[in-house]
């Protein structure tokens, strides 16, 4: 196997192949009964959903083979009232998993997130998506919300997890009552296929 190389998206690796890693990457979830947003997201959407954001690659052979992305959001939520580094847009190339890929550029996103001062960091994810929710447990997140994804994006639910570096300032049972909650919520309201 080549050497591969982690770094920031440089300005040669254009954004149409970071969107082809993308699409190949959650091809493997429609096995899995879920069809995420990644899987068919355009270039024009790609780089909508980039904008005023930091991303990371791996690459082999000057090929992307993973992603990562992440930017500072601002937006009020019950979860917290100031800043949050949002993270999204991962995916690693099916003959990559179970290598160190994932770990090796989350590790370089993650030097960057500590540099960045802020100490909320959450991430959506599908609720279907056990592996995900379950290693990021591990690295201290909790599940804080179920909602749901526009049809035409998705046929999933989703969930938020969020990690507090501070700790969290909620006791569990209150957490869980707040994700509940909003399970029933969504599931009452929002039918999914």
């Amino acid at each position: 196997m080549s050497e591969i190389q982690f770094m920031e998206k440089p300005d040669w690796v254009s954004w149409e192949d970071v969107k082809k890693c993308l699409n190949a990457a959650h091809q493997t979830n429609k096995k899995h009964g879920f069809e995420m947003r990644n899987s068919t997201i355009s270039t024009d959407e790609l780089l909508e959903e980039v904008k005023d954001s930091r991303c990371f690659i791996a690459l082999v052979d000057n090929t992307v083979v993973g992603v990562t992305c992440f930017r500072i959001e601002n937006k009020k939520k019950w979860w917290r009232r100031g800043p949050a580094i949002y993270h999204f847009g991962d995916g690693i190339l099916p003959q990559y998993r179970g290598t160190d890929v994932y770990f090796e550029i989350q590790a370089l996103k993650y030097k960057f997130v500590e540099e960045s001062g802020v100490r909320v960091q959450y991430f959506r994810t599908s609720s279907k998506n056990k592996t995900v929710i379950k290693i990021n447990k591990k690295y201290g997140f909790k599940l804080v919300q179920f909602h749901p994804t526009p049809k035409k994006v998705a046929n999933y639910y989703n969930v938020t997890m969020v990690k507090w570096d501070n700790g969290c300032p909620f006791p569990d049972w209150f957490l869980k009552f707040m994700f509940n909650l909003s399970r029933i919520v969504t599931t009452t309201f929002f039918k999914r296929g």
